[in-house]
């Protein structure tokens, strides 16, 4: 069940990220260095959002969305940025080496979500499953 709500809610965001077709308060980043630092704006946001739902929320929760950002990074960009050309993470050259390390950074958090989840789970099913001594 929780395999199913991570993809879930890939899907559901990636569906939702591809909707939008805005500028960020009609701020355009037209050099390389501006397109970069609006990557490095995102990514902090993205570990500012992790570290609060680490702090506050489950371990399974917190797991499951360190799965669904990894596949959110490494499936998009191989699938539509990749494959069908729809769009880049930016439109310079610098896309050329962001979205391969984007790729890789997107398979090691599908790897640490799943190992981290699968530990959880076998911690709680040894406790559950544990026999009281009489």
């Amino acid at each position: 069940m929780k395999l199913l709500g991570a993809i879930i809610a890939f899907f559901l965001t990636d569906f939702l990220f591809h909707l939008i077709d805005a500028l960020a308060f009609g701020m355009k980043a037209d050099t390389a260095g501006e397109r970069i630092g609006a990557v490095f704006f995102g990514i902090c946001v993205l570990l500012i959002l992790m570290a609060i739902f680490h702090r506050f929320f489950s371990k399974a929760f917190f797991n499951g969305f360190t799965v669904a950002t990894g596949l959110f990074l490494s499936f998009d960009i191989v699938v539509f940025h990749w494959i069908f050309q729809l769009h880049r993470i930016t439109n310079g050259p610098e896309a050329n080496w962001l979205e391969p390390l984007f790729v890789l950074a997107g398979i090691v958090l599908v790897c640490f979500g799943i190992s981290k989840e699968k530990s959880v789970s076998k911690n709680e099913f040894i406790l559950n499953n544990k026999e009281i001594p009489k």
